[in-house]
């Protein structure tokens, strides 16, 4: 897999050679995106070199401040918000996701209602024009864009998912969260969290619900980094769901800033 190009702002294509399993993966990626492949850049197949193109997202701030690097983790793209050029965007029915007002009422940022457009985000975002303890940083684990994280075993089958999808996301990850100093690690998705911490789960939500900060530390990678997991970025079922994800990322966020304190102590 090889990063060929900037498409727009933070949007940039990669693409994997598929070889004699071309055929079956581009008539299940075909089936399984659906409406998605409409998607200018999205994804595209080459028959002749028997390859699949995509367009992918990260968000890495282009503008340095002395605040701690906080990654947010998230499982892969979602084609829609690829389309619009920004992590998170509104649905299609113009409804924001849930993420940017419950990150702002826990205090992780200030931005307005006005500002939570794909555009202004992503420039806010890019050169930290937000107030908070953090530079955060956007990431998805997977590189892949589908509507639902599990389509990408389901397209790629399980032999090319756990020789080349998984070694190359994992490789990418530890990379990735030792080149940008990364201090802290958010997860919204279980299976993400299982995946880079050492401490595995199963039903967390309520736990999530009583008040309890689940954390673990870094699989394969510097083992002081925290990561956390809260709720899904989408997730309402419960009828206080707002004050819920609020409490969590609260505590995430003390968490955190505490221990950077004490290693910042323990430094000097």
């Amino acid at each position: 897999m090889t990063k060929r190009k900037t498409i727009l702002g933070i949007n940039f294509q990669l693409y994997y050679l598929l070889g004699q399993e071309y055929g079956s993966i581009k008539d299940r990626a075909t089936e399984m995106l659906g409406k998605h492949m409409v998607y200018s850049n999205l994804i595209a197949f080459h028959d002749v070199d028997k390859k699949v193109t995509f367009t992918t997202e990260r968000l890495f701030p282009t503008k340095a401040t002395k605040k701690p690097h906080v990654m947010l983790l998230f499982s892969n793209p979602h084609p829609h918000s690829i389309q619009q050029g920004m992590f998170l965007s509104a649905n299609t029915k113009k409804r924001e996701n849930l993420f940017w007002p419950t990150m702002r009422d826990a205090g992780w940022f200030s931005v307005p209602e006005s500002k939570r457009n794909p555009e202004q985000l992503q420039d806010i975002f890019l050169q930290v024009k937000y107030s908070g303890p953090f530079e955060l940083y956007f990431y998805c684990y997977y590189s892949f864009p589908t509507a639902f994280p599990d389509y990408i075993k389901r397209i790629f089958g399980k032999r090319f998912f756990s020789q080349t999808i998984e070694p190359e996301a994992r490789a990418e990850f530890r990379k990735t969260v030792k080149d940008t100093a990364i201090k802290a690690i958010v997860t919204f998705n279980k299976r993400i969290f299982n995946l880079v911490s050492e401490g595995k789960i199963d039903k967390y939500i309520d736990r999530l619900h009583k008040g309890e900060l689940i954390r673990g530390r870094g699989r394969d990678i510097d083992k002081d980094i925290p990561i956390f997991l809260t709720y899904p970025t989408g997730w309402r079922y419960h009828k206080e769901y707002r004050i819920l994800r609020k409490l969590s990322l609260e505590k995430i966020k003390a968490a955190i800033r505490k221990e950077i304190d004490l290693a910042v102590d323990e430094s000097t």
